[in-house]
């Protein structure tokens, strides 16, 4: 049965260890904490506990910090900088005015503490700064690269190390020299690993093309996430530092400095940035708020309500604060459109207005009235609910204290063009209300219009000219009234006698421009077309004529049906039952009202058939284009003489723009939609986009088409469908009005000089090679390759791991939904399964976390061996491994018993025969007796070097202030 290590037997581990020479270990550990002690001398390990890099390397909870882990027989130490006086340095706040330096084996001090960072020693050197600049230290702290690079990272294996110079990343050799070929001018980062060949990953700047078509980089591993504001503002992301705000230019206008910066859902004119000190708000000009949140949301479109420590915030879209109100007042408040109401009594409001600093009162007894009307907010009195007030946008106020007698009459609303239009309970306008308050007809107009029917004209114009028509007037048919005209934007009328009915020129479709404000009017004597201003464009003799569409309108004219263009001119068109413009003087029409009858094609402009009734259904003109339906259902294009220009072939035809098609070719039975084929094509019938998988096309204002499949491929095409830009290893993306380019990472294999030994590939991820092995993943699964790139084997289906000292590749994929760890040889072969999560197998043993997360060693064929289980568990080295009882870490030999005592906070494996362990109160270096070889304690402000015996090595004086009761005794 398994044995779990617990309190008694820690107590008889710690005899133990004192009764084999380990006393010096405990004695050290049992001195009581020091004054003025104020830095940790252990963290909780980076990496997450339940993470699989955790498990499979073996690796501790917890890191030391005053002396960090030993590697290749040096432990970085910080201690007060060798060229200050100590001082000056216990004077500084915290541990600033301390340096890096270096131990040895034997705990001695063989590098002095002059580095602002050091890295760790690998094969020979290590990273250090000075001056704000890194280099390269060898062993006795000589510089082997001078300090010349912004950012270094370690030596590999390989005898190469990434560094960035100027701005610009580098794979430098041990003299410092650039290796192989110059990384890609839009490298942003790479990372090395050791194995051999080199394991080389590149990731790439984000690069955003303007609506100018300029070119703008991306700098510090900016990644641009989405547009905000009206100033050219993006939120983006740094990978290390966190979210912040970037200009157009990609430029930092916020530090990236918050765990995450969100829109609101419902308004998008502020950012929330939320950082450890809570909510703070960045308005869409990137400027910050000073105040400090612990809770932000929309409430309206302009008003926003935040909660503070002591009490709640109304803020306007400028973050400005309008109105401060405790929990009571905030739970009163209620919402409508745009506005915001404070109940004050039974049936007392106040009003918050956008734009407006103080509330506004609403008439004694009124009550909001539930209606849809965006900007505005109707206020009605009594049990019957008559309306007696209306707000509008810009805060003014028609009704309240002033009575206004049509306002009773109005029981809906509704808003068009920003307008809002009153109705009664028949349906008849009562008056129009503009956003600035005004009602455009008055007492006299309301007269004149008695009668007639007033109906909105959508012309998508809010802040429409004076003269502008707003609204139609037209006959009502119940009563005996004569004359049509207009409702001007700024109240006026044109009403003319001699109008038997009034009309939009233009249908609803995307060439009506060219008949905007134009308006079809029938008199006695015959209709035609008029402007705004009733001047006739086209006489008024027509019998009739219809709403024009693609630029054309059909025109009864003695009995005869013609066709007629925006000047008036007419065209005949031929003897149909039904006929309707495609456009550019194209017309399908049928010849019949049989069940079924087919579609053709007329020219009316150049008076002939294009195409006799042959199709299904046909669809628009598109340059002397058209796409038509065959009976079986499948789609083409016929060009202006009526021959095939593509083959109806497709189950849809979509027209991006006057010079190119999107054709969508049938589905497969049983695919998914993602795996539809789809091409974009030419008018010239030429392809420009090789049917692809889940195609699909975005198209910008400027013109411009961005097209993506489902396979992650990306297209830029111009207008015309030249493409811009389209690489395999890019991903194009629109980010508002920008196009956002990112280079997809790349990975591949270096040999000692630098040069690609395994060409890059995108979209993979690997390991670094471990005894001649790699593993290569990819969509369709995992292989196992050599020094080569060749594959070895296929792996097995899941996620594969394979550690640089690990004997076997390792899975953490459940099994029937139970915890389970498999095993792969060299040749791809699986030999081991066990249930819970293993560790990289190292010399025929792994470390095996237990469903109830115990930790206990297992051998190649899954036996554990001992039978003993532990709180955390390492892999052996130097003969010892670290384990965990009762929260506190010891070293236990190949038996798993405890060599040195559970006694510490943290520890590292053993190297080069020693270990580094903490405690609260210290660090230390100890050998594989645990005898302590030297110590880092915090006394008097400042970090303190003990050797063997508690002989200080550093500082050599300690500051004047500390006394005897502040430091060990030297």
């Amino acid at each position: 049965m398994t044995m779990l290590i617990h309190s008694v037997s820690l107590q008889r581990a710690i005899g133990l260890a004192l009764r084999s020479g380990g006393a010096m270990a405990l004695v050290a550990l049992a001195q009581p904490a020091l004054a003025g002690q104020t830095t940790a001398c252990f963290v909780p390990a980076q990496i997450n506990k339940a993470s699989d890099h955790q498990t499979m390397l073996a690796l501790p909870m917890t890191q030391n910090h005053c002396i960090r882990d030993v590697h290749e027989g040096r432990a970085a130490v910080l201690l007060p900088d060798a060229n200050r006086p100590v001082e000056d340095v216990a004077a500084e706040k915290g541990l600033s005015a301390h340096r890096w330096g270096f131990l040895d084996a034997q705990g001695q001090l063989v590098i002095k503490p002059i580095f602002d960072e050091v890295g760790d020693y690998h094969f020979g050197a290590a990273a250090a700064k000075q001056k704000g600049k890194w280099g390269y230290i060898d062993t006795a702290g000589n510089w082997l690269i001078q300090p010349t690079f912004d950012e270094a990272q370690n030596f590999t294996q390989s005898g190469l190390a990434v560094v960035m110079h100027d701005g610009k990343v580098q794979i430098i050799d041990g003299k410092g020299v650039q290796a192989g070929q110059a990384l890609d001018e839009l490298t942003d980062s790479a990372t090395l690993s050791d194995g051999l060949p080199a394991r080389l990953r590149i990731d790439y700047k984000t690069v955003l093309l303007s609506p100018d078509g300029g070119r703008h980089v991306a700098n510090d591993k900016m990644e641009v996430l989405q547009p905000f504001g009206t100033s050219g503002l993006f939120i983006a992301r740094d990978a290390d530092k966190g979210y912040g705000i970037a200009d157009q230019n990609l430029t930092w206008r916020v530090a990236p400095q918050f765990k995450n910066i969100s829109l609101d859902e419902h308004n998008s004119q502020l950012a929330l940035a939320e950082g450890a000190d809570g909510i703070t708000i960045i308005r869409n000009d990137g400027s910050l708020d000073t105040s400090k949140y612990e809770s932000v949301k929309a409430v309206t479109t302009q008003f926003w309500l935040a909660k503070s420590a002591d009490s709640y915030k109304l803020l306007d879209n400028n973050s400005t604060v309008i109105a401060t109100l405790d929990s009571a007042s905030t739970n009163s408040l209620s919402y409508q459109g745009d506005y915001v109401l404070d109940k004050q009594g039974k049936e007392q409001f106040s009003v918050y207005v956008p734009g407006r600093k103080q509330p506004l009162s609403l008439p004694a007894g009124s009550l909001p009235l539930k209606l849809d009307s965006g900007r505005y907010l109707l206020v009605a009195k009594g049990e019957e609910q008559k309306v007696n007030a209306i707000i509008s946008p810009s805060g003014g106020m028609i009704g309240g204290a002033q009575s206004v007698g049509w306002l009773a009459q109005v029981a809906d609303a509704d808003v068009i063009d920003g307008r809002l239009w009153l109705r009664n309970p028949q349906g008849a306008t009562v008056n129009i209300v503009d956003k600035n308050g005004k009602a455009l007809l008055n007492q006299k107009s309301m007269v004149t219009l008695e009668g007639y029917r007033i109906e909105p004209l959508n012309n998508d114009i809010a802040d429409a000219p004076a003269s502008l028509p707003v609204a139609l007037i037209r006959p009502n048919d119940s009563t005996s009234k004569s004359g049509a005209g207009f409702v001007r934007a700024d109240g006026s009328l044109l009403l003319d006698t001699k109008w038997q009915d009034i009309q939009p020129a233009a249908n609803n479709d995307e060439s009506a421009t060219r008949v905007k404000n134009r308006y079809i009017v029938k008199t006695a004597q015959g209709t035609g077309i008029v402007d705004e201003q009733g001047k006739v464009l086209i006489p008024l003799a027509e019998d009739n004529i219809s709403p024009f569409e693609q630029g054309y309108a059909l025109d009864y004219m003695n009995g005869k049906l013609t066709a007629i263009d925006t000047s008036g001119k007419h065209y005949n068109l031929p003897d149909a039952f039904e006929i309707e413009s495609l456009g550019n003087g194209w017309f399908r029409y049928r010849e019949t009202a049989a069940e079924g009858a087919l579609w053709g094609i007329y020219d009316a402009v150049a008076q002939r058939v294009i195409s006799q009734p042959l199709y299904q259904s046909v669809g628009h003109y598109s340059d002397a284009q058209a796409d038509v339906q065959l009976p079986n259902n499948l789609w083409g294009i016929v060009d202006q003489t009526g021959k095939t220009a593509v083959d109806a072939k497709y189950a849809n035809v979509k027209r991006i723009n006057g010079a190119l098609w999107l054709l969508t070719q049938p589905a497969v039975a049983d695919t998914p939609e993602s795996s539809v084929l789809a091409e974009v094509v030419g008018t010239d019938a030429k392809q420009r986009i090789a049917a692809t998988a889940g195609l699909n096309v975005t198209q910008f204002d400027d013109g411009r088409i961005l097209a993506t499949s489902a396979g992650g491929q990306s297209w830029l095409l111009d207008a015309q469908g030249n493409i811009q830009l389209h690489e395999q290893q890019t991903k194009i993306s629109a980010v508002g009005d920008w196009i956002k380019l990112s280079r997809q990472p790349q990975e591949g294999y270096l040999s000692e000089q630098g040069n690609w030994q395994i060409a890059p590939a995108i979209a993979v991820q690997s390991s670094a090679f471990a005894k001649d092995r790699a593993l290569r993943m990819t969509d369709q699964g995992t292989d196992l390759i050599d020094t080569k790139g060749e594959r070895v084997a296929a792996m097995p289906p899941g996620k594969w791991y394979l550690p640089l000292a690990s004997d076997m590749s390792v899975s953490y994929d459940p099994q029937d939904d139970i915890a389970t760890t498999r095993y792969v040889d060299a040749t791809g072969k699986q030999v081991l399964s066990v249930q819970g999560k293993g560790s990289q197998m190292v010399n025929g043993s792994a470390v095996l976390t237990r469903d109830d997360d115990s930790k206990v060693w297992i051998d190649a064929q899954g036996k554990m061996v001992p039978d003993i289980a532990y709180s955390d568990l390492g892999l052996l080295s130097d003969g010892l491994a670290f384990a965990e009882v009762d929260n506190h870490y010891g070293f236990i030999n190949v038996q798993g018993n405890f060599i040195i005592p559970p006694v510490f906070s943290a520890v590292s494996p053993f190297d080069s025969n020693v270990s580094v362990v903490s405690t609260d109160n210290s660090s230390m270096m100890i050998d594989v007796s645990g005898k302590p070889l030297a110590r880092v304690d915090n006394e008097c402000g400042i970090q303190v070097l003990y050797g063997a015996g508690s002989t200080r090595q550093w500082p050599q004086e300690m500051p004047e202030h500390c006394t005897s009761s502040d430091a060990a005794s030297e």
